[in-house]
């Protein structure tokens, strides 16, 4: 368990659980965290821990054989899935394309004796269904309405009890130094974090959280998705889910927020008739009757299944300007010269020190809550380009930034995201500008003029503390 990171609704669990019982073999859970992975901070240590505390308690309710592991100075994680896995007649893990867990799976493979399952849960439809990665969102929107028409996509079990896993020998102990740590806090100051960020007020991880807010989100903003989604608010008063970071951490699971969405909209009539044959890439109208339903469904689906698949075929660690599209590269070979009116360190961008405020209030937003408003995440990231000497280092300012202070960073739509912002899944756009080419341009005055930005920006002074500087 290492990406999907829950019981229920999990397409790794419910493998593992099937070879288990084809092999009349124990079914044991491994739920490991390193302390050393890229950008490890106290946010992100936390987070997942909440998680895992989650998982102890639902593996208590159901009798599954559950071993954490939490790594520290004293507990060092070495050779331990090779250790317990010695008699296993499989391993079954999350074929998840980004970040350090593909290079996990190769190397786990490549030292145990049994076979290594990786399983992709990453989406509603199997990736492997296509042949390519997209271009833009409009071609893969169409290839995947397409897919459900031809059959509903085949959902693994939502909600195990206890009696489905009656018949399975779950007698093993842990070795010793698995289980977690009884005070979170006091064990979080034990380690040594490379970066120095703290927790978000507020912001708490594992499934119980992911549902509560689930449930949340469709009952009092999913009917507002539509129109409401867009203008710069406070979270509170913005019609998003909040989900990602629990997406991204495996708390919760896809198909849930699927089946959620079409229960409330369709008040409990939902089926797989009801969806749109007429016009596959309708996103106004494919799933259901409800506008603001397909508008969230479309992100759900099609916008983060665009990042996902561009990482699936080659399953790098990251991607980087190499893998923009020609026409991109044509444009910043062209305008690498450019004069900028402003060049900022990465310390000033960091610490919010530009003299831009609404870029001010979105790296603040992000650096306090761990998450930003997504037209502020695009302003912000085109700004970044326009602000630096040379594409390359916006580019590595940018995976910093977000990689280290966002909860749903180091993740296949983080980086699709940020290219996104160089002209990745776009068209070009015309007049030609300085620095940007035909890439795509965006401005703060223009927001200022589209939006109402009072009461973000009261939110984000706030943030603050009333207070100009970041970090007091």
């Amino acid at each position: 368990m290492q990406a999907y990171r829950r019981f229920d609704s999990n397409h790794a669990f419910f493998y593992a659980y099937s070879l288990a019982k084809k092999h009349k073999k124990e079914l044991i859970v491994y739920e490991g965290l390193r302390s050393d992975y890229p950008w490890n901070s106290e946010r992100i240590h936390k987070f997942i821990l909440e998680g895992m505390y989650d998982n102890q308690t639902r593996a208590d309710e159901l009798g599954i054989n559950y071993w954490p592991f939490v790594e520290s100075k004293f507990n060092p994680a070495r050779g331990i899935l090779k250790e317990i896995s010695k008699d296993a007649a499989a391993i079954v893990t999350d074929d998840f394309p980004c970040f350090i867990i593909p290079e996990q799976i190769t190397k786990l493979a490549g030292k145990v004796n049994c076979p290594v399952y990786a399983v992709d849960s990453n989406s509603l439809l199997p990736l492997s269904r296509f042949e390519k990665e997209a271009s833009a969102a409009r071609i893969l929107r169409i290839w995947i309405h397409k897919e459900f028409l031809k059959g509903m996509p085949k959902f693994t079990k939502q909600k195990w009890e206890k009696e489905d896993l009656q018949g399975l020998h779950q007698n093993s102990k842990p070795p010793k130094g698995f289980g977690l740590p009884k005070d979170l806090d006091s064990f979080l100051n034990t380690i040594d974090f490379k970066e120095n960020v703290s927790p978000a007020t507020g912001i708490k991880g594992g499934r119980n959280e992911a549902l509560k807010i689930l449930k949340s989100f469709v009952s009092k903003k999913l009917k507002d998705y539509e129109i409401g989604r867009s203008n710069p608010n406070p979270p509170n008063l913005t019609a998003t889910s909040g989900l990602s970071p629990y997406l991204h951490f495996g708390h919760i699971g896809i198909e849930e927020i699927f089946n959620a969405v079409l229960e409330i909209s369709s008040k409990g009539k939902w089926n797989p008739e009801r969806l749109s044959h007429q016009k596959p890439g309708d996103r106004e109208h494919f799933y259901s009757d409800s506008t603001s339903a397909n508008h969230f469904l479309d992100e759900l689906i099609t916008w983060r299944d665009i990042g996902y698949l561009f990482f699936w075929k080659n399953k790098p660690s990251r991607i980087h300007l190499e893998n923009l599209p020609d026409w991109v590269k044509s444009n910043f070979k062209k305008h690498k010269s450019d004069t900028r009116e402003y060049l900022y360190t990465l310390e000033q961008f960091e610490s919010a020190k530009t003299h831009d405020e609404l870029w001010n209030a979105a790296q603040i937003e992000l650096v306090k809550t761990g998450r930003m408003h997504n037209y502020m995440r695009m302003l912000w990231g085109k700004k970044v380009i326009e602000w630096t000497k040379t594409y390359e280092e916006a580019f590595q300012i940018l995976e910093h930034l977000n990689n280290k202070y966002a909860y749903d960073g180091r993740n296949p739509n983080s980086y699709t995201g940020i290219l996104w912002c160089f002209g990745l899944f776009d068209r070009p756009w015309f007049p030609e500008r300085n620095v940007f080419g035909n890439v795509r341009f965006m401005s703060s005055d223009s927001t200022k003029k589209k939006f109402k930005m009072n009461t973000y920006l009261e939110y984000i002074d706030e943030l603050s503390g009333n207070s100009d500087l970041l970090f007091p």
